[in-house]
């Protein structure tokens, strides 16, 4: 921008005040089309922009600092004073520019990727030149679409404590637990996520369960072997709610986490429950059709997942179910095992000590 369109658009911006008028605005857009008109503005230019820029946009409205910055942002020689000001005019100026800007100061992206607008951070989870503090910064955001974001973009890598906290989220955020087993870049253990895999994966995540089953701890199947005459009662009385109190009492979570694992489109979760009770197959199959009829044609099916998961032993299983429920399932006290122990022999069942494994030997 030349010397004298600078000294014209002051003239003209101090007569519209003088007069009550508004030509801050159509100063603003006339020095930004002409700034960008330039091939390679040298340094005098970009301060004659600057000190114009800096007055006029002091006073325009939000609608032309929005077309002002979409134009402006991708500009690698817009001064970043001016940039500054357009970010701090609201969240819609403010994401176009830090969607486009080339070359913005990390240490602007990490004050508004911390504290700014959803929709800023949004943008700024796309950028592929954002270095480790700010992808943590935005991980430890509440905004589903800011983490479903940072998913998405390739082109940045996700550090282990970033990846611990999003893969905390996407346990109650399906798409974006799929959007996380999508990158190709991430190395991480899938089990806590099986309900946003698919079937494929579902199966090969069963799969790798059952090869480690041998060398892991069975504390939750064990919770769930105490439980299991009672559950098992609700279950064949169709009563949902009380299968699932039940099964969160055993395993000291909230009753929706059973509720949510229970009615899984795939069935694959719920089918667990009962296989880590050390139930077969066969033995599953009443119950469970007794709460989800629409499960039929999955346990029909021996290719299923469902099947699959039936047949998984009962580490296996609870491995599974421990990485999918929120919290660290704390097991029954001694006290507790005997009264269900001593509650499970009045009714005429068998004694609660026997284990889940020694159940599954005859597992079909």
């Amino acid at each position: 921008m030349d010397e004298t369109l600078r000294k014209r658009l002051e003239i003209l911006t101090a007569g519209g005040r003088a007069q009550s008028l508004d030509f801050e605005g159509v100063a603003a857009r006339v020095a930004t089309d002409r700034f960008l008109a330039i091939e390679a503005p040298d340094a005098e230019a970009c301060a004659r922009f600057e000190e114009m820029m800096l007055g006029a946009l002091a006073h325009v409205d939000a609608a032309t600092a929005q077309r002002i910055a979409e134009k402006l942002g991708p500009c690698p020689a817009a001064p970043s004073a001016v940039l500054a000001r357009l970010i701090a005019l609201g969240p819609d100026s403010a994401a176009r520019v830090l969607a486009a800007a080339p070359g913005l100061p990390a240490a602007l992206l990490l004050e508004r990727a911390t504290s700014g607008e959803a929709r800023e951070a949004v943008v700024i989870a796309r950028r592929a030149d954002i270095d480790m503090t700010i992808v943590g910064a935005l991980a430890r955001r509440l905004e589903p679409e800011v983490l479903r974001a940072l998913a998405t973009n390739t082109t940045t890598r996700i550090d282990r404590g970033a990846l611990f906290a999003l893969i905390q989220r996407a346990r109650v955020d399906l798409e974006l637990g799929r959007l996380l087993l999508a990158r190709a870049d991430t190395t991480f253990d899938r089990t806590m996520l099986f309900l946003s895999a698919d079937t494929s994966m579902r199966r090969g995540i069963l799969l790798d369960a059952t090869r480690g089953s041998l060398a892991g701890a069975d504390d939750l199947a064990r919770m769930l072997d105490a439980a299991r005459f009672d559950a098992l009662g609700a279950a064949e009385a169709g009563d949902l709610t009380r299968f699932s109190t039940i099964l969160a009492r055993a395993l000291r979570v909230a009753r929706s986490a059973i509720e949510r694992l229970a009615l899984d489109a795939g069935g694959e979760p719920f089918a667990l429950f009962f296989a880590a009770m050390g139930l077969s197959a066969t033995e599953s199959q009443r119950p469970i059709l007794s709460l989800r009829s629409d499960l039929a044609a999955a346990l029909a099916d021996p290719m299923s997942g469902t099947r699959l998961a039936l047949q998984a032993p009962p580490r296996a299983a609870g491995a599974i179910l421990a990485a999918l429920l929120p919290g660290r399932p704390r097991p029954a006290t001694a006290g507790e095992y005997a009264q269900r122990g001593a509650r499970a022999q009045e009714s005429g069942a068998p004694a609660l000590g026997a284990t889940t494994a020694a159940r599954a030997v005859n597992r079909a």
